[in-house]
């Protein structure tokens, strides 16, 4: 029998090798960045084999979420509110089950809604909250693809302390009417905002102009915004990329990760989450 005092002695030891187990599967301080999960406690008194149950559930998520977004737009262009409420349901059930509780709730008070409701307004409440659901899967994606990894960027700044020096940000995006909107969303901040239209133009600026962060579409005309960023890493550019788009499959992020991705925004841009991610990394 293991007297008392030795259990309060080889209780840290066994608490430490279970936490660097668990970073193993995935880098937890993005996991607990992640406002959406309610993780309170319950990671650290996850066993083990339950911490890895819980990462196949995140996973389960970021995999099946495409496929279950298609079937919401699918019942959405037909109508369809018993299809649409079924497949809200299932992602309220995954949702629950990866503690991310109030938009399960969400998922809850829509479904009771759907029926009384005017499909104009359900169909606006869906793309918000699908464009939330998105950010959400690349984020638990960020977290595993950095899993024991440290961040492969920097942000350049020779000012001294104190220096009121604007940060400056280089947008690109093929589209002039977004980047109007993107540059109205950062008014009143300290950010300086430059916009070229192309990845060719992105290059030339870089030729004689300095940025502190990249926010690049990736849908673009042309050099789309994946080939812009492996020739911004191959110059030898080290500032964080933020990828703009609506796509949250995993052979997407794979592809945006391995040409130097930093992070991602899900398009239509909310405010508050630009600004998140932005400060994040300036």
């Amino acid at each position: 029998m293991i007297g008392k005092a030795q259990q309060q002695t080889d209780a840290p030891a066994a608490q430490e090798d279970s936490s660097d187990e668990k970073n193993k599967f995935i880098n937890m301080d993005l996991l607990f960045d992640i406002s959406e999960l309610n993780l309170d406690s319950k990671i650290e008194q996850m066993k083990e084999e339950e911490f890895k149950e819980y990462v196949k559930l995140l996973d389960a998520f970021t995999e099946n979420f495409p496929n279950q977004e298609e079937k919401i737009k699918d019942a959405l262009k037909a109508k369809n509110n018993e299809a649409l409420a079924e497949q809200i349901s299932e992602i309220k059930n995954i949702l629950e089950r990866i503690y991310a509780d109030e938009m399960a709730k969400e998922c809850s008070k829509q479904i009771e809604l759907i029926d009384k409701t005017k499909h104009e307004k359900i169909e606006t409440y869906m793309r918000y909250f699908l464009s939330s659901l998105s950010m959400l899967s690349l984020d638990i994606q960020m977290s595993m693809h950095k899993a024991g990894k440290s961040a492969a960027f920097q942000v350049e700044d020779n000012e001294e302390e104190g220096s009121k020096t604007d940060k400056k940000i280089l947008a690109v995006d093929d589209t002039a009417f977004f980047l109007i909107l993107l540059k109205k969303k950062l008014q009143n901040t300290k950010y300086k905002v430059n916009c070229v239209t192309s990845g060719k133009d992105a290059l030339k600026y870089l030729e004689k102009h300095k940025t502190d962060i990249f926010l690049l579409d990736i849908e673009m005309s042309g050099m789309n915004g994946i080939e812009l960023a492996e020739k911004i890493r191959e110059k030898g550019y080290k500032q964080p990329i933020i990828f703009l788009t609506g796509n949250a499959r995993k052979e997407y992020f794979a592809m945006a990760m391995k040409a130097g991705a930093t992070d991602f925004i899900i398009k239509p841009i909310n405010r508050d989450i630009l600004l998140s991610k932005i400060r994040k990394y300036l």
